[in-house]
């Protein structure tokens, strides 16, 4: 799919991430929660491409969001965050990717994510939320800050309302006393306890070094290789 979209709304939702909304307009857009589009924008000096997961579901007809992250080597992040506006119109193809939410699948669901990783996650989750669905979700999310703990409120009234949900953070740099929740990185403890079965399938997105990690973390804790999904954010 591809066509021009329309900038609907634009929300800093931290010190580093705006979240962008889109009117697709007469554009179809057929995606799985979990999968990405790529942006096509006009600098001025040159057209840019960049890709970022979808944060909406498909049950949202007719729109979709993006949280975007500044990023050093993002030029089309650069971009949004410092020139987009309501009513700009921006190139859109997709939805792609093979990290995705699998209709068929009705057993548990691990979520792990790093960072702006959480992204494709919390697509997944709030499907999930919005359908109903009888997949236990468990959802493990580290961040550097307690601030770049994206979605965190929404994500914790999520697993309040709904009684197969559970939902883990941690910060792994907290400032002052601005946190008082789980402090490090995931490790095999945090693992253990809100990911006790290897019948799940298992979701890790973040930076490399962190799916790296995860992904051996979860091996030994007996899961087999297929069934475990992930995604790297460079």
């Amino acid at each position: 799919m591809e066509g021009v979209t329309t900038i609907t709304s634009i929300q800093q939702i931290s010190p580093t991430v705006k979240v962008f909304g889109f009117d697709l307009g007469g554009v179809e857009l057929d995606f799985l929660p979990g999968q990405w589009v790529d942006l096509y924008v006009d600098t001025g000096l040159s057209v840019q491409v960049g890709g970022y997961s979808i944060i909406s579901t498909p049950l949202q007809q007719g729109i979709i969001e993006l949280a975007i992250k500044r990023l050093p080597q993002g030029r089309v992040a650069a971009y949004l965050h410092d020139h987009a506006k309501v009513g700009d119109e921006v190139e859109l193809r997709g939805g792609s990717g093979g990290f995705h939410f699998e209709p068929e699948w009705q057993g548990p669901l691990v979520l792990i994510a790093g960072g702006i990783g959480i992204t494709p996650l919390i697509s997944i989750l709030r499907y999930v939320d919005q359908s109903r669905l009888e997949n236990p979700v468990e959802l493990i999310y580290s961040a550097s800050q307690p601030s770049e703990l994206l979605f965190r409120e929404e994500i914790q009234a999520i697993a309040d309302r709904n009684t197969g949900i559970r939902c883990a953070f941690t910060v792994s740099r907290p400032q002052g006393g601005a946190w008082d929740g789980r402090v490090g990185r995931i490790d095999l403890e945090l693992l253990r306890e809100h990911a006790p079965t290897q019948d799940s399938l298992y979701y890790v997105c973040g930076p490399p070094s962190f799916q790296d990690d995860l992904s051996v973390l979860v091996s030994n804790l007996g899961v087999e290789a297929s069934m475990i999904r992930a995604e790297r954010w460079w």
